[in-house]
């Protein structure tokens, strides 16, 4: 007489989420490090701006008895994640997506949303760096020095304003092809810099940039970044720090929400 034993179905296992995330992670610093012209436009070009424009004015004080250096400092280091965000997550994704690379993805195992988190991760690694090589740049040439509590505070609140930067280049990234998301993540770095009054003070702008400026993201995290350092999160200029980062949440909120909506119809064209 036979006997028929059930055997076990084998669990199934699943790679460890942390070291592929970390993986991600290194990979995606790779491909940013790799990049000369990418490392150029988001380090290179802030601390040459600021050795133009920053050196020259940097024992200067404003009418309120603020450095002017340190807040060109803030200027140039919100430009820096203006472009990052743009072309990590403008031109990047968009180049990805016609490659065929979110495609491959899909069909891995991978949890799509284990790339995004590393491409995050890795921008905002990324982000610190270039803050920081500013700064270093600033204090040495320029004698610009910041207390550690309050450069620190400036690091965290730069690098959690600039999410809602992400947000607004993956949109880009996920509803352009890669030439025109190029262009776009030029325009969104170089004009929206200019008339957010990250290079010109806004008083020094045409009137209808100073009436287009407080809907800008860029403007809302250099003005909590001006704010922080006069020690009144911004207060007197759009509310206060609460009224900016509002803004920065709503912006995250709606372009956070245009590129998941793309991304689905991606995945529904199959591509």
């Amino acid at each position: 007489m036979t006997t028929l034993t059930r055997t076990a179905t084998p669990a199934t296992r699943r790679a460890p989420l942390l070291p592929a995330l970390g993986q991600l992670v290194l990979a995606e610093l790779g491909r940013m490090v790799r990049n000369p012209m990418f490392a150029l436009g988001t380090v290179g070009f802030p601390i040459m701006f600021f050795g133009l424009f920053g050196l020259p004015a940097v024992k200067e004080t404003t009418s309120g008895g603020a450095n002017v250096g340190q807040i060109i400092l803030v200027s140039f280091g919100t430009h820096s994640l203006l472009s990052l965000a743009m072309f990590s997550f403008g031109s990047a994704v968009a180049t990805e997506r016609r490659g065929g690379w979110l495609r491959l993805l899909r069909a891995s195992p991978m949890p799509t949303a284990l790339y995004f988190a590393g491409k995050v991760i890795a921008a905002l690694l990324f982000s610190a760096l270039a803050l920081s090589l500013l700064y270093a740049f600033a204090h040495f040439a320029g004698g610009v020095t910041l207390p550690l509590g309050l450069a620190l505070t400036l690091l965290v609140k730069l690098l959690a304003g600039m999410v809602s930067l992400i947000a607004v280049g993956l949109s880009i990234g996920f509803l352009a092809n890669p030439q025109s998301a190029q262009i776009l993540a030029n325009i969104v770095s170089v004009i929206v810099a200019f008339a957010s009054g990250l290079f010109v003070p806004l008083d020094g702008l045409p009137a209808f940039m100073q009436r287009v400026a407080p809907y800008l993201p860029s403007y809302h995290l250099a003005r909590l970044g001006w704010g922080t350092l006069a020690g009144q999160g911004g207060a007197g200029q759009t509310g206060g720090e609460v009224t900016h980062w509002l803004w920065l949440a709503g912006y995250t909120l709606v372009f956070g929400a245009l590129a998941i909506w793309a991304l689905r119809r991606d995945e529904a064209r199959g591509q």
